[in-house]
């Protein structure tokens, strides 16, 4: 996934993750959060950049976290 390899590269990688692991409130989810640090603006920035809009935007956003919470607990089970 594209925008695993941008996180991964990026130097707020450790906040990006943090970030997808707790997830947005439940209220208000990936449409709606406030984007009020440096890597919550980086990933609106991304992944509207990739053409992501509407209920496509949020869902993507869902497919990041997703693929963040699987990577993460695989790194932990090691």
């Amino acid at each position: 996934m594209e925008a695993m390899k941008c996180i991964d590269s990026h130097e707020l990688k450790d906040d990006i993750i943090q970030w997808y692991l707790e997830g947005p409130p439940d209220n208000l989810g990936f449409m709606w959060c406030p984007y009020d640090t440096p890597a919550k603006k980086y990933m609106q920035k991304l992944v509207s950049s990739m053409g992501y809009d509407s209920s496509a935007y949020g869902v993507m956003h869902r497919n990041i976290q997703v693929a963040v919470r699987k990577r993460e607990a695989k790194v932990k089970g090691k």
